[in-house]
């Protein structure tokens, strides 16, 4: 039953024909370590830019989904999630499986912590497999309950296979997204393999772009100074001349 302040979905079953309301807030106060906000942020903010670009994919997180109609307690709220063919990009209150084609995610980060990381590592996983998410993660920002703070499973045959890591330093390949991703301490890091590169946070790209704006304004500042210097030399050269025709 949803708390009375919960803020809700009115929308009518099809077989009952009577108004089934999905919460999509539980008017609870979300309660989490700097680390555990920062990692869903930070891996948000990545994926957000990766698919940018993209109109049929839809990256959200910590929002009510929805599996079952009919069923309000049929309802995971994952930390991150990326839904590829996706009806649109815009945002949603919650994610009602059935009004957006059965399109489940593709992919799914449970950030572990000591209050969830059972159900997550147990009946939250068997929900996603059930539904078809085709990969699961798990991502421990404080390496306090999973070895390498990264875990993750890939849907092949209906059932979850542990995903394995694929080089050096920890990186594991998401088939799903096509990317590769590992652990950086509180961070998630995803990796671009086919432009080769990190993808980076806003944080780190506002860094990045303040240390380019520093380097630009550097080079102006060379530059003004070097045609300072050689209007002065023009100058005493046009002095030079004036005194040798005056002697």
């Amino acid at each position: 039953m949803a708390a009375p302040d919960a803020l809700l979905e009115a929308l009518t079953d099809p077989a009952a024909g009577q108004p089934v309301e999905y919460p999509y807030s539980d008017g609870k106060v979300l309660m989490e370590t700097d680390p555990h906000a920062r990692s869903i942020i930070d891996m948000r903010d990545q994926l957000d830019t990766h698919f940018k670009a993209r109109q049929d994919a839809y990256v959200a997180g910590s929002m009510a989904l929805y599996y079952r109609q009919g069923d309000p307690s049929a309802v995971v709220a994952p930390d991150v999630f990326v839904v590829l063919g996706a009806v649109h990009k815009q945002a949603r209150k919650s994610y009602l499986l059935w009004e957006e084609g059965g399109v489940v995610p593709s992919f799914v980060v449970e950030v572990a912590s000591r209050s969830t990381g059972r159900r997550d590592a147990t009946s939250k996983r068997a929900t996603y497999e059930r539904m078809g998410v085709l990969e699961y993660w798990r991502f421990d920002p404080l390496g306090e309950l999973i070895a390498g703070r990264l875990e993750g499973w890939r849907l092949t045959g209906g059932r979850y296979e542990r995903v394995r890591a694929v080089r050096a330093g920890g990186w594991h390949r998401s088939e799903a997204l096509g990317l590769e991703l590992r652990a950086e301490r509180w961070l998630l890091r995803f990796h671009d393999p086919r432009l080769g590169r990190d993808m980076l946070t806003h944080a780190e790209t506002s860094e990045a772009l303040r240390k380019l704006d520093g380097v630009v304004r550097e080079r102006d500042e060379a530059v003004r100074e070097r045609d300072e210097a050689n209007q002065r030399i023009r100058e005493l050269e046009a002095r030079l001349r004036l005194s040798d025709k005056s002697a």
